[in-house]
């Protein structure tokens, strides 16, 4: 079972459904290379294979678009929702995206330094109630930004 079926099964109980992987880091990148150079520098700066995975876009997508089939109350009240049709939209778009377990300050701190060494266009974190948009944390030459969920 993969971690994003790991996480779907978690998301039933805890979020209604949603996708939801509090402490991970989400990353978008337009092109493959881009998501393996960054996976590349991830591990350079310390994180495990178990650490990171890599999501390519298809299997992004059809994770999304089950997620968004029939979404609770409770995802539509707040943001994920929006956060997860953006990853659609961009998974569609053919980008690829790494989960980086970063549940500490400090894993989260080295995550964004390796990160910006490459092209990222999207990176978010989930917290605890709240998913963040860490793009203007991560320093360095980005891919034409993009926010962090749809309008």
């Amino acid at each position: 079972m993969s971690k994003l079926e790991q996480q779907d099964r978690a998301n039933q109980r805890s979020e209604g459904g949603m996708f939801y992987p509090t402490g991970y880091i989400v990353a978008g990148f337009a092109s493959p290379e881009c998501a393996r150079d960054a996976l590349h520098h991830l591990q350079e700066s310390g994180f495990a294979e178990d650490d990171i995975t890599l999501v390519k876009a298809a299997q992004m997508a059809r994770e999304a678009e089950h997620n968004l089939e029939s979404p609770s109350l409770f995802a539509s009240m707040g943001s994920s929702l929006q956060v997860r049709q953006k990853q659609l939209e961009l998974a569609r778009q053919g980008w690829d995206f790494l989960l980086i377990d970063a549940g500490s300050q400090e894993r989260e701190r080295r995550a964004v330094q390796a990160l910006s060494g490459c092209k990222v266009g999207y990176a978010i974190k989930y917290k605890p109630l709240i998913i963040e948009n860490i793009m203007p944390d991560v320093p360095g030459e980005k891919r034409e930004p993009h926010p962090a969920r749809v309008p």
